[in-house]
């Protein structure tokens, strides 16, 4: 293995652990609005980065896992879930904190 592939393999570990951090903040950010009282101060979500980094960290695994036989159906499904489901989180969190406004 070679320092390059390594230093790979760490980056691509970060960004599943960012990402799957990511999902978590933002569904405890969601469990926090469903139970919010009306008029109470709602934090703010992440955003879309933790999904863009989500989709990055599949766009590079897929190629690897194919290289060790591993292939993955429908590819471009799995590459654009994650921004799918962090687009109906954040836009249910921002209604949510409009209602509430």
């Amino acid at each position: 293995m070679s320092g390059l592939y390594l230093l790979g393999l760490i980056v691509l570990s970060m960004a599943w652990l960012f990402f799957l951090l990511g999902l978590f903040v933002h569904y405890q950010l969601l469990r926090r609005t469903l139970r919010a009282k009306e008029g109470e101060q709602l934090p703010s979500s992440l955003g879309f980065v933790p999904a863009v980094v989500g989709s990055l960290a599949v766009f590079f695994t897929i190629p690897e896992l194919a290289k060790h036989g591993i292939e993955v159906p429908w590819p471009w499904l799995w590459i654009l879930l994650p921004l799918a489901v962090e687009l109906i989180i954040v836009k249910w969190h921002t209604a949510r904190r409009r209602r509430s406004d």
